[in-house]
């Protein structure tokens, strides 16, 4: 009988394990050094970047904070939208920690994230409602970012659009990548933001691109990762993940513990909500034993947390509450 796809790569996986899986005797800065650098050249090709420049398009004035559309110029082939939530009278000369709150598949994407429509993943506008001066950006396929969606039809748009990219050798997880640096470039930017007190936060696809962005920009000093302690081989071989979200040849080298690892020391809380269907309990507690190890072998093991709540698959906000406050 002839294999499925997912018997072909199985059997591969499983002839070529991953090559970079850190060993308990290896110095964790120094595998931490050999794995940024793969993972450096699994991104692959990204247009060049302008110099930041943000246009507001609206502005909002809440009860206790403002609401800003802008836009950010990426490169000369991209902008990306954003809303920037800022709280209300902050003294003058006076800074706040600035938040990255990255939206999952919510179908509203950041306009849901930023609070402009009430729902159950608003943490984009209780991190603003926290103290936190906040962007919230829109990942393209998201409403700002979404023009095409309605030449996608019953396809999935993650996976059409991850298709066409790669025909230019281009990766959404590149792209969102550079699309993330920037708007924390925005952040860093404005006088009411201290640009040493950074953090990124988002559940599911938003979990996951926090991980990225902690990843490859030191400049983040606290993240907050919800509903993405899956594994890459799980979801391959279950062909179950959407196009956006892992960097081509990956797994050859690593999978999603060993990025995570790459923030180790800086602070990084990991959720996960008891009875979430998307993430496997046995990957997701040897996830965090894997991470953990790496903060211990940094000296760091009081940044690194997990959290097991009992919400399903969303971010806890008191969690992530208590654990920013900590850190930032």
């Amino acid at each position: 009988m002839p294999l499925n796809f997912i018997d072909f790569l199985e059997n591969w996986g499983n002839a070529h394990r991953p090559s970079m899986l850190r060993k308990d005797s290896e110095d964790v800065l120094e595998w931490q050094g050999r794995f940024r650098e793969k993972l450096d050249a699994l991104r692959g090709p990204v247009p060049e970047r302008l110099p930041l420049s943000v246009k507001q398009l609206e502005i909002e004035e809440l009860e206790d904070h403002t609401r800003t559309l802008v836009n950010i110029k990426v490169s000369e082939s991209s902008d990306l939208p954003a809303y920037v939530l800022v709280p209300r009278n902050i003294p003058e000369g006076k800074t706040r920690p600035g938040v990255l709150a990255s939206h999952g598949h919510v179908e509203s994407g950041m306009v849901h994230i930023s609070g402009v429509e009430e729902g159950p993943r608003n943490y984009g506008r209780w991190a603003v409602e926290a103290g936190y001066v906040t962007i919230c950006p829109a990942w393209w396929g998201w409403p700002g970012r979404d023009g095409h969606c309605e030449k996608v039809g019953d396809r999935d748009k993650c996976n059409v659009i991850g298709m066409a990219a790669a025909m230019y050798g281009m990766n959404l997880t590149a792209l969102h990548i550079q699309d993330g640096v920037a708007a924390l470039d925005a952040l860093c930017a404005r006088p009411d933001v201290d640009a040493d007190r950074l953090a990124v936060i988002g559940n599911s696809y938003g979990g996951r691109t926090a991980m990225w962005l902690a990843a490859f920009d030191d400049r983040v000093k606290a993240c907050v990762a919800s509903g993405s302690m899956n594994i890459f081989r799980e979801r391959s071989l279950k062909l179950s993940s959407c196009g956006i979200q892992c960097l081509p040849g990956l797994l050859q080298y690593g999978d999603v513990p060993q990025v995570f690892s790459l923030i180790a020391p800086r602070a990084l809380q990991l959720q996960a909500g008891e009875g979430d269907s998307l993430i496997t309990p046995a990957d997701r507690d040897a996830m965090a034993e894997t991470v953990r190890e790496a903060y211990e072998g940094l000296g760091a093991a009081g940044n690194f947390e997990y959290v097991l709540h009992p919400h399903g698959h969303t971010l806890s906000w008191e969690h992530a509450a208590a654990f920013l406050e900590r850190h930032l």
